[in-house]
């Protein structure tokens, strides 16, 4: 009986590692998954072991199988840009001004896909600082994460005919917050420009007014773009250090 008790304990235990690699990019999985298969099921991983893997994998996705700026991140930044450029437009040249936060109606989906949009480009740039800074870009990046998530939720609900008002500006605040945390790290990881370019832009949205969608729009464009010039050049980091 304790056998038959000891193997039904070390089972689940034995599952887990190969399940939690699951979890990795198919680009790490390629190149690791084997050699990490054979290791776990040589030592069944603990809690602490199972942790580790889950921040491994968290890791693993942020960092992405190349160095520098991901395409992803790219492509993001200038949905961002282009996203808060049209909201910011709707916004001001209406003949009024929406009600505080600022947003209208028909610009709520759009705004959720921007927020989404920074959040990923965020996350994009925080690979940047991802090898210097440690604990601190690893809080700042589950800031974001948080933040933004929260923050198109009540995007979300608000379009559906839910709670506006303090509900949306709070977590608004919330990913702005974040964002500013991201360029704060980067900043301090020595890539100067695009870590102020990235402080400014979540800063920007902490001022009660549309029209600084239209700053937000313009810095998040300019960010891709930089960004693309920098993937290009072969040298995705010094471009972007000052």
């Amino acid at each position: 009986m304790r056998l038959m008790a000891a193997r039904r304990k070390d089972r689940p235990a034995r599952a887990a590692g190969p399940w939690l690699l699951r979890a990795y990019p198919r680009w790490w999985r390629e190149r690791y998954a084997e050699e990490m298969t054979a290791i776990l099921g040589a030592r069944p991983p603990d809690l602490r072991a199972r942790i580790d893997l889950v921040r491994g994998a968290f890791d693993a996705h942020l960092r992405g199988a190349e160095p520098g700026v991901s395409r992803r991140a790219i492509a993001a930044s200038l949905l961002a840009g282009g996203a808060w450029t049209i909201a910011g437009i709707a916004s001001v040249a209406g003949p009024t001004p929406p009600d505080w936060p600022g947003y209208l109606a028909a610009t709520l989906p759009l705004a959720l896909v921007g927020s989404l949009a920074i959040m990923v480009a965020s996350l994009g740039v925080a690979r940047l600082a991802w090898s210097s800074s440690g604990p601190t870009v690893e809080l700042a990046v589950v800031a974001v994460v948080v933040g933004h998530v929260a923050w198109a939720l009540a995007l979300g609900l608000a379009a559906l005919g839910g709670p506006y008002g303090a509900v949306t500006a709070i977590a608004q605040s919330m990913a702005a917050l974040a964002t500013v945390g991201v360029g704060l790290v980067v900043v301090r990881a020595g890539v100067r420009l695009i870590g102020e370019a990235v402080l400014v832009a979540g800063a920007v949205f902490l001022v009660p007014t549309p029209a600084a969608w239209l700053v937000v729009g313009a810095v998040w464009t300019a960010i891709g773009l930089w960004q693309l010039v920098a993937s290009r050049s072969g040298d995705a980091a010094r471009p972007l250090a000052g």
